[in-house]
């Protein structure tokens, strides 16, 4: 049975991926899944053709949080210190349109995320640091003819750039 996702074109995903080495190397994964409705003035989808994502860190911040003096069951083990990081997903869904030209149109959208990163319980809180992101993986399926769901998969990259800490 073929996958649907293979008549998909994807841009932003990467084809390589930074080498993680060592204590300094801090990083996060995370999935963004949202259901994602066609603009009304838009005609019905009959197809997707092409997804284009881009990601957009908009904000970070050194927060306090909780120490734990061992690891839980998932391996972590928190500092007391977390990077904050907030941004958008930039996409655009570029769909044959259910109607008899089969037109291509394109429908954009901006989607919120918020995650985190274990840092360095040495880290001062107005320590900056440079943020290299990732596309892993992007799923997209049509609920119906107005609908898409999607799921992104990204990978912070967290480089200390001013940082007092390590």
């Amino acid at each position: 049975m073929a996958n649907l996702n293979d008549l998909v074109e994807f841009v932003g995903v990467a084809d390589e991926f930074p080498c993680l080495e060592g204590e300094e190397d801090h990083w996060t994964q995370l999935s963004v899944a949202e259901t994602l409705e066609i603009p009304e003035q838009k005609p019905d989808m009959e197809q997707i053709a092409k997804v284009v994502v881009e990601v957009e860190l908009i904000s970070q911040r050194v927060v306090k949080t909780p120490v734990s003096y061992c690891d839980n069951l998932a391996g972590n083990k928190l500092t007391g210190k977390k990077l904050i990081l907030e941004g958008y997903l930039r996409q655009k869904v570029f769909y044959v349109a259910d109607v008899p030209e089969q037109s291509l149109h394109v429908a954009h959208f901006k989607v919120p995320f918020s995650t985190f990163v274990v840092i360095p319980k040495t880290t001062s809180l107005y320590s900056k640091f440079r943020v290299d992101p990732y596309v892993e993986d992007i799923f997209i399926k049509m609920n119906n003819n107005r609908e898409i769901f999607k799921n992104i998969t990204l990978f912070l990259h967290v480089i200390p750039t001013d940082c007092q800490c390590c």
